[in-house]
């Protein structure tokens, strides 16, 4: 488990010492997600696709002066998501499919719904940037799929042109209409200009109008003659002289002709601007008929062809490999899935597990000081022809790595207890049934015989007795005779095969263990063995499990706490540890057992290889 942030920091070696630990998941993972993957992506049926590309132009033929035939000259977004959605439309998917019916294609004849099932295939898209559309067509056939999106294609423009076509005849139409309209209205205005003619007897107007401008001058000029000759006459005459009155008659008589001929101008200035009102009128209907004639004449000939602002840059061919599935691509997502999902998974599991399977989890979490871990022995076991080998494993293979453990615990042992402080009885428990307190009991006591200390095992595990068994002593007499007075302490003590070992077999099991485990007897027998022996081993049984181990961790010196690796809960052994403590047991260490070297951190080298240097020294 990772470490608590309140205890210790997560570093990067932690997570690594996860993924060492977790490989077997993120293998699994990695593994069973790229295998499903892999089928997933082999079951499916290959799909090809095949593209034709068309151009939308910009300019389009027009009817009329301004005006255009069919969209503006600016090709915009909404004109191509126009087109786009044209593309996708049941109308043309069903001129399509009429077209591969009528070339001998009968795939989607006999569908209930032909055109979705044709446009099920399609696919259009704009290629950004430009006025180039992609049309391209999906099938497991790739003859096919190059064969619809060339008719999708074909038919589209061919759509375009025929409504391009029949809004070019309704235009011509619609002109030819125009034309008669425009020649009634010029007939009209024509017909209104000579009848005002003849009502004004209107013939030329140009000359009418010189002549009506010379009269009126003559007029102003004779008066200007006479205005002259009259001022000369009076500096010589009266006003009552007969030269002075004639002229002045005169005078008055140039008057009257000149108002005369401006009422005659102005009556005529006003037929003129009526005549000329009549004249544009003729004009502007004679220019529009006019218009419209040569426009009905460009639109005749051009009606007949067919104009369209597509074209066709590259028909589609016929694709030589799928484009689905990307068999490359979905493997490597389904790797790349199965290593994230494996990574989160060996987290997942480690947030889970509270079991305690390094040094460092003993250090931080049990708060008791580390003696040493003992190995898988799974490579051992393959080795060993009988099964008893293992719990004598520091006697029938003492080069082996549980061997050297042993030794390495041994001077852990030695070393986590004062010279002046007597050590000499050690109880070996744990915290529930078979987490290998026996077999750490018996090689604890081997590797002491090894060094030359006359060791003995009190198997106090009167319940599910097996030392006798494993050590090849007779075990019909023993701990539980002993205390009950059937035997005396010379006949339980047994010698085994290994030199300096000894075995105290727990005897006959009795109904009352804890009873008579409290009894004097057990206290002086013990004090007795201090006398006999220099390494006492008590096999006891699981702390949690009966009353005995705390009633003999109190008479011990020394308490080992055996804890399976990655097996109990943290709270499950915090539970035991606080059943030795209130038991005033007085508990050196702790030793894993049965850890997975090769799943775990290098702390174990290093205490190994420590642990080695301090027995050497010693």
């Amino acid at each position: 488990m990772l470490p608590s942030p309140q205890l210790k920091e997560v570093t990067v070696r932690d997570y690594l010492v996860i993924f060492k630990r977790r490989s077997w998941v993120i293998l699994a993972c990695f593994i069973v997600v790229t295998f499903w993957f892999v089928f997933q992506t082999y079951k499916k049926i290959p799909q090809y696709s095949a593209t034709a590309k068309v151009l939308v132009e910009r300019n389009t033929p027009s009817i009329m002066p301004g005006q255009q035939l069919m969209i503006p000259s600016q090709i915009d977004r909404e004109y191509i998501q126009s087109q786009l959605n044209i593309l996708t439309s049941r109308t043309l998917a069903k001129r399509a499919v009429d077209s591969l019916a009528l070339a001998g294609d009968n795939s989607f004849v006999k569908i209930k719904e032909p055109e979705n099932a044709f446009l099920g295939g399609v696919s259009v898209n704009l290629i950004s940037g430009t006025q180039l559309i992609n049309i391209g067509y999906i099938s497991t056939d790739p003859i096919k799929a190059a064969k619809y999106a060339n008719i999708l294609t074909t038919e589209y423009i061919g759509q375009d042109s025929d409504k391009r076509l029949e809004f070019g005849k309704s235009a011509a139409g619609w002109l030819e209409k125009q034309v008669v309209e425009a020649r009634k209205k010029l007939k009209g205005s024509e017909d209104a200009l000579s009848v005002y003619m003849q009502q004004n007897s209107i013939v030329a107007v140009p000359d009418i109008d010189r002549r009506q401008q010379s009269g009126l001058e003559n007029a102003k000029s004779e008066k200007s003659r006479i205005e002259s000759e009259l001022a000369e006459l009076s500096k010589r005459y009266k006003s009552q002289h007969p030269k002075i009155i004639a002229i002045t008659t005169r005078l008055e008589s140039v008057n009257k002709v000149i108002e005369e001929e401006t009422n005659k101008s102005l009556v005529l200035n006003e037929k003129m601007m009526q005549y000329n009102s009549l004249k544009r009128e003729v004009e502007s209907d004679k220019n529009m008929y006019e218009s419209l004639v040569r426009r009905t004449k460009e639109s005749e000939i051009s009606k007949d062809l067919e104009t369209t602002n597509l074209r066709i840059i590259d028909m589609a061919t016929v694709p030589k490999s799928p484009f689905s599935p990307n068999r490359r691509r979905d493997i490597q997502t389904g790797m790349m899935l199965g290593l994230f999902l494996g990574v989160g998974m060996a987290f997942f599991l480690e947030y889970l597990d509270s079991s305690v399977k390094t040094a460092e989890d003993v250090e931080l979490y049990v708060k008791l000081p580390f003696l040493g871990y003992v190995p898988s022995a799974k490579q051992e076991v393959k080795l060993s022809k009988d099964p008893r080998d293992i719990d004598l494993i520091c006697s029938k293979m003492p080069n082996s790595r549980v061997a050297e453990a042993y030794r390495s615990i041994r001077t852990s042992i030695i070393f986590s207890c004062p010279e002046d402080r007597s050590l000499k009885t050690i109880l070996i428990t744990s915290t529930s049934p078979r987490e290998g307190k026996s077999t750490v009991s018996t090689n604890l006591g081997i590797v002491f015989a090894n060094a030359n200390e006359k060791t003995v095992i009190l198997e106090a595990d009167m319940r599910r007795p097996r030392l006798a068994h494993t050590l090849g002593v007779e075990g019909k007499e023993g701990l539980s005779t002993f205390l009950t007075g059937a035997s005396d302490l010379d006949a339980v003590i047994k010698k085994t095969e290994i030199p300096n070992l000894f075995l105290i077999p727990s005897g006959p099991r009795p109904p009352n263990p804890a009873e008579l485990l409290t009894s004097s007897k057990t206290r002086n027998m013990l004090t007795e063995l201090k006398t006999r022996f220099d390494r006492i081993i008590i096999d006891s049984p699981p702390v949690l499990t009966v009353a005995d181990p705390a009633i003999m961790a109190n008479m011990a010196e020394g308490v080992i706490d055996v804890i399976l690796s990655n097996a109990l809960n943290i709270d499950i052994i915090l539970k035991g540890r606080q059943r030795l403590y209130e038991a005033k047991a007085k508990i050196i260490g702790i030793i894993l057992n049965n850890v997975n070297v090769k799943k775990e951190d290098s702390y174990y080298y290093y205490h190994y290889y420590y642990a080695e240097e301090k027995e050497k020294k010693s």
